[in-house]
């Protein structure tokens, strides 16, 4: 073999390593841009060390108030549900006590600040709500949270998921809709309802939370406390989701209600833009 063809062969050889290297590099950047901004949300979501918690607090003016949270204690990170989407936080402090602080990243202008003990899988202290530039705080809540461990349910109870229509209007430029997840604790069912669309006249991007939950036949009933009484909605089950309506609030004449698609995540935010 000639010195000429011998350059050649290691010619050749050189360009298809460089060829395979540059299809890998030009493939993951490919993935890296299809991966979008909620899919990489679900994956954060479904990390192994993250600990969710579902909690309430009483507001005077709003009713029953739900909070979902959750605290990756080996990363010292967290979120916090700021409807419609998942907030990280800015600051997290959990002592060998149990003594436990965190402040979210900041939005619209403010941030919430919390301040409790975190003792065997429950939570309790004070949330605030802060105005981010003066630090003035806004409102204040004493909440009570749960850890939920696994999205198990017992027979008779309702299987954990999610109803929801909730989209983003490019015209209007704000979301709209409801938001409806149940969730599997060790005491039952609870659960949370957010409306970005007031359709009985509720209060809208407050997440609310469920005092009574039960599962019937084709259809799953659920109560949440307002300012002016308890208020009954139902979500009547189909092979794609449901059918939603308002028990105690009058319909007109032939209104079928809203229809929901289903999805087994609980902790996945809402689609649409970042704020």
């Amino acid at each position: 073999m000639n010195a000429s063809r011998v350059r050649t062969i290691k010619t050749l050889g050189l360009r298809s390593v460089l060829w395979i290297l540059i299809v890998g590099f030009l493939g993951a950047i490919s993935s890296a841009q299809a991966s979008t901004p909620e899919q990489r949300q679900m994956a954060s979501d479904n990390s192994a060390s993250q600990n969710f918690f579902f909690g309430t607090s009483h507001d005077s003016k709003l009713g029953t108030m739900a909070w979902l949270f959750c605290i990756d204690k080996d990363r010292h990170k967290g979120q916090i549900f700021v409807a419609p989407r998942m907030v990280g936080f800015s600051e997290l402090n959990l002592g060998v006590d149990g003594t436990l602080t965190f402040q979210s990243l900041d939005f619209f202008g403010k941030n919430y600040r919390f301040k409790g003990t975190l003792k065997s899988s429950e939570i309790t202290g004070d949330m605030q709500l802060v105005d981010a530039k003066s630090g003035n705080p806004k409102d204040k809540w004493q909440l009570t949270a749960t850890q939920l461990s696994g999205q198990n349910p017992r027979p008779g109870e309702v299987t954990p998921g999610r109803y929801s229509n909730v989209d983003y209007s490019t015209e209007g430029g704000d979301f709209t809709g409801v938001d409806i997840r149940f969730f599997s604790t060790n005491t039952g069912t609870t659960g949370m309802i957010v409306f970005y669309e007031s359709y009985w006249g509720e209060p809208t991007f407050t997440p609310l939370a469920f005092s009574r939950v039960e599962a019937s036949e084709g259809a799953i009933k659920f109560e949440v406390e307002m300012p002016n009484g308890v208020a009954h909605y139902r979500v009547r089950t189909t092979d794609t989701g449901g059918v939603f309506n308002r028990e105690d609030a009058a319909h007109e004449k032939g209104e079928k209600g809203v229809a929901l698609k289903r999805s087994r995540s609980v902790f996945t935010a809402a689609p649409g833009k970042k704020g």
